[in-house]
């Protein structure tokens, strides 16, 4: 006899739900995030003092819920907002935060009892929730009763009020600094939404770390007020910038001034760099639709004149004394390995320290100090520099002690040639991964090459590419593969040996068969390419998958030469085996 099944919901489960939550700060946070999706435009929420009964509330002035919202939107557990009422919010047109329909059992990860006031159409529904209640129920979720009351309200406005009773003893009491400074970094520039803890709105000032402010003095007699944080912290603020604040309206996205393209100041501090320009003066100057200034807006060209200088400031300073502690942290960490250079290498260790620093700022110092070390290492036991320290004190000498010289500088060279070619064995198994994995591209795979073309062949190790090589492929690509033809652009890079021999490496998909067709068209890359490099000579490499039936047995040509990537690793792994045994011999 066939029956039907049906789920049975633990009432526990509305306890479990409510533990998703990391912290109080963070469920009280997801209640924020109901209220914004209920269109509100205040939000006061109210913290209890330690060591009180005192409960928490959070008031919004949202457009409420009615009784038929309550019990069939809000008490139907895992019901998206989203699913029900779309991604927008119906009078502000915002961007839905509830997304998974549990958000509302966040109060019970902090208190025992949750009391939900609502207002909407004049009429007030009131629910109670106990937390305790539902752990110790034994029958299904659904079945349970939850105390709920509904009258008339004339004249009272829509909006939220949730109660949450009996705080969690278990958890430390919801910190009001830790709770602003949240709220500030996901809600500190959305327009038309205030949020009040303990009567004090969250600000800018909020954001933990070095805070400035100045007033700038436009040419029209007005004034403008810049307001910028520099957080704690490496981790980036979401929506960092300088915001522009015109009639109280933020205008387009945030902004740096400039200083993205500063070459001292590392992006990941500008990530950390948050606040306001207010000035009123641009009203004129902001488009219709209020995404942007107008570029060519004089007022707004004498901002950023000020603004930048004052940016930059402040950016370099904590730059300079937090490479400070770092360089102080690093030279301890790495255990006197600083100090035991000779004095003629600590220059070149420092000034390595510093670019170390700022390329690999915001890394972990576990990271940096393992790179460094490795650096220190080999300039500590730099046997070329004792070597050629050796051959500088024998010139002039007697020829038996010349000859002595050389052959230790022999020795050394071949040593390290040897150490080469077996870290080079070691990495060719991590590249070959790289290439063949399905999911590598060939933009990814000229990037892994670029720099080790020693992969081609002991010659290809002394090829090089430059700025100006780059710069004539951009304008080669650039012209050739424009008007919708982006797709069809080949992975191209141009290099060139020491007689100025210049050779083009094409690189196919790793699965690509190369054809007669591939070669044909490495002619016309020859042809083409004469127009930027006239009378040069142009070999072309191309590499990809496998040579069809059409190439295998032909008379290799010239100044085109088709290679399959197997072939390529194969061919460096015999030449670096032979090599490390060879000096072995040796």
């Amino acid at each position: 006899m066939n029956t039907n099944a049906h789920f049975k919901v633990d009432p526990r489960l509305a306890s479990l739900l409510g533990e998703n939550y990391r912290s109080t700060e963070l469920a009280i946070k997801e209640l924020i995030d109901n209220a914004f999706d209920a269109d509100a435009s205040n939000v006061w929420i109210q913290l209890p003092q330690p060591l009180t009964l005192d409960p928490i509330v959070i008031t919004d002035d949202g457009t409420g819920m009615t009784e038929a919202e309550v019990r069939h939107e809000y008490l139907n557990i895992a019901s998206s907002r989203v699913s029900r009422k779309g991604e927008r919010t119906r009078l502000k047109n915002r961007l839905v935060k509830g997304r998974k329909g549990i958000g509302k059992f966040a109060g019970l990860m902090v208190a025992s009892l949750m009391e939900i006031h609502t207002v909407a159409r004049e009429r007030e529904t009131r629910l109670r929730i106990f937390r305790d209640e539902l752990i110790r129920a034994k029958n299904d979720l659904v079945q349970i009763d939850l105390p709920l009351v509904c009258e008339q309200c004339p004249g009272t406005p829509s909006g939220t009020e949730i109660i949450l009773k009996g705080i969690n003893q278990n958890f430390t009491f919801p910190n009001a600094d830790k709770l602003k400074r949240l709220l500030v970094l996901e809600y500190g520039r959305q327009p038309g939404f205030n949020i009040y803890v303990d009567g004090e709105l969250v600000d800018i000032e909020d954001i933990p770390g070095e805070s400035f402010e100045h007033e700038l003095q436009l040419r029209n007699g007005e004034k403008a007020q810049l307001r910028f944080t520099l957080s704690d912290g490496i981790k980036p603020l979401k929506q960092s910038g300088i915001a522009l604040r015109v009639g109280g309206k933020i205008v387009g996205n945030p902004r740096y001034f400039g200083l993205e393209e500063h070459e001292e100041i590392p992006t990941k501090m500008l990530r950390r760099l948050y606040g306001e320009l207010s000035a009123d003066s641009l009203e004129q100057d902001v488009t219709a639709d209020w995404g942007s200034v107008v570029d060519n807006s004089i007022i707004l060209q004498e901002i950023e004149e000020q603004v930048r200088p004052l940016l930059e400031e402040a950016c370099m300073e904590l730059l300079q004394r937090e490479m400070k502690w770092a360089r102080a942290r690093l030279k301890k960490r790495i255990n006197g390995s600083f100090d035991r250079l000779p004095p003629h290498k600590k220059a070149h260790a420092s000034k390595f320290f510093d670019k170390v620093l700022k390329k690999f700022y915001g890394e972990s110092e576990s990271r940096i100090a393992n790179i460094v070390s490795v650096v220190l290492d080999a300039m500590e036991q730099n046997d070329y520099w004792l070597v050629m320290q050796h051959m500088a004190e024998s010139r002039g000498q007697e020829s038996a002690q010349v000859a002595d010289a050389f052959s230790h500088f022999g020795l050394i060279d071949t040593a390290l040639i040897a150490q080469q070619s077996a870290q080079r064995l070691a990495v060719l198994k991590d590249l070959e991964a790289l290439i063949f994995h399905p999911d590598t591209t060939p933009a990814e795979i000229q990037k892994a090459m670029a720099n080790n073309l020693w992969l081609m062949g002991p010659h290809y190790a002394m090829l090089a590419a430059n700025p100006e090589l780059q710069e004539v492929m951009n304008l080669y690509l650039n012209h050739k593969y424009s008007n919708g033809q982006a797709a069809r652009r080949p992975n191209l890079l141009l290099t060139q040996d020491f007689n100025k021999r210049f050779l083009l490496i094409e690189l196919k998909q790793p699965d690509h068969t190369l054809t007669l067709k591939d070669r044909r068209q490495a002619k016309t890359y020859i042809q083409d390419l004469n127009v930027y490099l006239p009378e040069r000579q142009i070999d072309v490499v191309i590499l990809g998958g496998a040579l069809s039936s059409q190439l295998v047995g032909q008379r290799a040509n010239t100044d085109v030469k088709m290679l399959s990537y197997k072939a390529m690793i194969s061919e460096a792994r015999v030449q670096l085996n032979w090599l490390i045994g060879e000096l072995k011999k040796r």
